[in-house]
């Protein structure tokens, strides 16, 4: 019996999509850098809306392109921090700015990925469709674009993920469902990635797959980054440690005109 529940979910959810109005491809172009991404002044956050604050008056600023690792032992606030400023968190009190603004869901100039992200048989959709979904930052959930193709495409190509568009989402490694969130973001526009330890667990050629892709090949994304991993820290250009509720910053880049620009 279950058996036949996931399967006809899973049939009329591309039913669904099917019916939808069709509309032209409408994707903003990068509005460009106004110097800083991420501005925060005396900011305290928590976990729970009735727990103990996670971090407490921190003060830093992430320019426009840089590359920047979130460092710091389990609990000290790195995924709290991500969470706020994707606008998923309330803050406690100070401020934070995200591209000039408040954070906020559903902004299409930033886009996060949780840490081990993971979707059951009961998310009825293929790869193709997951990357799609990115459009909808520019016409919301009930039109669907058609006309995105070559964009999808792109996408799909550039995180190793087009021999697999046809295939079921929750058959996806950890991995490759990693770079098919990554690519989303592409067609979103996002042009702030936040990723919770995106590396956890991942196989090795989709680690090799993401490094290329968010630090070799010239995007102009501004990515913070949560992460472990001491091998990784020379690839940023900026360093935040979170330790004992503070933040403080290890390694600051210079500016938007960096080596990654």
């Amino acid at each position: 019996m279950s058996r036949i529940i996931t399967a006809l979910s899973r049939h009329l959810g591309e039913a669904a999509f099917s019916i939808l109005p069709s509309i032209p491809y409408a994707q903003k172009e990068l509005n460009g850098c106004p110097g800083i991404a991420v501005s925060a002044k005396q900011l305290s956050a928590a976990a729970r809306l009735d727990g103990p604050v996670a971090f407490h008056d921190a003060t830093f600023e992430i320019p426009c392109g840089c590359r920047t690792a979130l460092i710091g032992p389990n609990g000290s606030g790195k995924s709290t921090l991500l969470r706020v400023l994707a606008g998923l968190t309330p803050i406690r009190s100070g401020e934070v700015l995200v591209a000039g603004e408040s954070p906020r869901l559903g902004r299409s100039r930033l886009a996060y990925l949780a840490q081990r992200p993971h979707l059951t048989e009961l998310f009825p959709l293929k790869v193709r469709r997951l990357v799609q979904m990115g459009t909808y930052a520019h016409h919301g959930w009930f039109e669907e674009c058609r006309h995105g193709d070559e964009v999808i495409d792109r996408a799909l190509t550039r995180l190793g993920l087009a021999d697999l568009a046809e295939r079921p989402v929750h058959t996806l490694s950890g991995g490759q469902l990693q770079r098919a969130l990554i690519a989303r973001a592409v067609v979103q526009g996002a042009e702030i990635l936040l990723l919770d330890e995106p590396y956890a667990a991942l196989d090795q050629p989709s680690r090799e797959i993401i490094d290329r892709f968010l630090f070799e090949e010239g995007s102009a994304f501004t990515v913070v980054m949560a992460t472990h991993d001491p091998a990784d820290l020379g690839r940023f250009d900026r360093i935040l440690e979170m330790r004992d509720g503070a933040v403080s910053t290890r390694h600051a880049c210079s500016g938007h005109d960096h080596r990654h620009a």
